[in-house]
């Protein structure tokens, strides 16, 4: 029949193009396309986090949660899906009427990645419930807020290495006397209470809680603070009153996000001159110091935007 296709003639006639051996030289190379294909047609991180950010906003967040995980996967150091993964839990946790506690986890992530939007978030979302030093360590990558005040310790604890998300710890009214070696295992800390103390040292191993934004050292017995005090320079907000410091280093001109400084009830007789780099210094309180009127002028002069207190 004229429609009758002769099938062994087309087996025959093609056998002398696509011999068996060509085909099998060309099984390599095929593969190779595949993958390389599939490699340019597989949506990268940015992709998976736009299409996070539009179900977000459509506040769907189950599919922007789901959108974010795949940003991570791809790029483990994505801070601002972390972030935006955060807060599609929040807004799926209020709607559906529950804490998620897990976005406390994705904002610390966020946060040593380098994204300071998540620390705010922390502050707002991650903060209210504290642990005493009891209950905190029975599940420790649980603890966001650590109050271990007037406990009578002498030393941080030191199993204190397990709380790798705490963002908040209170140590008010223990027994310390210095900020020992120790404490470089917070780095996920944000805020850090140590007054009404008895440290006289702080360790150069300060330098390594690079987040810190509040640090307490009131009501102390410090006489002088490491040149490697100059490294927290995300702190907003540094509390040295009543200690006996006679003269503070050089390096806090770094400390250039600080926003208020109290310093009073030391035993300061000048400032260093470069305290003029501390253009956010917004309060510094000098009430109790011995001064100088001349100095005074000169610290006046160096901030002219801070209202500073002399007495």
């Amino acid at each position: 029949m004229g429609s009758h296709f002769d099938f062994s003639f087309y087996c025959t006639s093609t056998r002398s193009i696509f011999s068996v051996p060509t085909i099998k030289k060309s099984i390599p190379f095929l593969i190779f396309i595949f993958f390389v294909s599939s490699g340019f047609t597989q949506p990268d991180a940015v992709t998976y986090y736009d299409l996070g950010v539009k179900d977000l906003k459509s506040k769907d967040y189950v599919k922007a949660i789901g959108d974010f995980t795949n940003a991570v996967s791809v790029r483990a150091n994505y801070s601002e899906a972390y972030l935006q993964r955060a807060k599609a839990k929040i807004l799926l946790g209020d709607e559906m009427g529950f804490v998620n506690s897990e976005s406390c986890a994705d904002l610390v992530t966020a946060m040593r990645y380098g994204n300071k939007e998540a620390v705010e978030v922390l502050e707002k979302h991650c903060m209210g419930e504290c642990f005493d030093n009891k209950i905190a360590f029975e599940e420790p990558e649980m603890v966001y807020c650590g109050d271990f005040s007037s406990k009578v310790l002498a030393e941080l604890p030191a199993e204190s290495a397990l709380l790798s998300n705490m963002v908040k710890l209170n140590l008010f009214n223990n027994k310390l006397t210095k900020v020992s070696n120790n404490f470089g295992v917070l780095y996920t800390l944000i805020s850090l209470d140590l007054s009404s103390n008895a440290i006289s040292e702080v360790s150069a191993s300060i330098s390594k809680l690079v987040l810190l934004k509040e640090l307490n050292l009131n009501k102390n017995k410090l006489t002088e603070l490491p040149f490697e005090f100059g490294n927290l320079e995300n702190l907003k907000y540094l509390y040295l009153r009543s200690n006996y410091l006679n003269e503070l280093p050089k390096s806090i001109a770094r400390l250039k996000n600080l926003e208020t400084l109290d310093l009073s009830l030391n035993k300061l007789t000048s400032i260093p001159l470069e305290i003029a780099n501390l253009k956010n210094l917004k309060t510094l309180n000098l009430v109790g110091n011995d001064i100088p009127k001349d100095k005074q002028a000169i610290v006046t002069k160096l901030l002219p935007n801070t209202k500073i207190f002399f007495e």
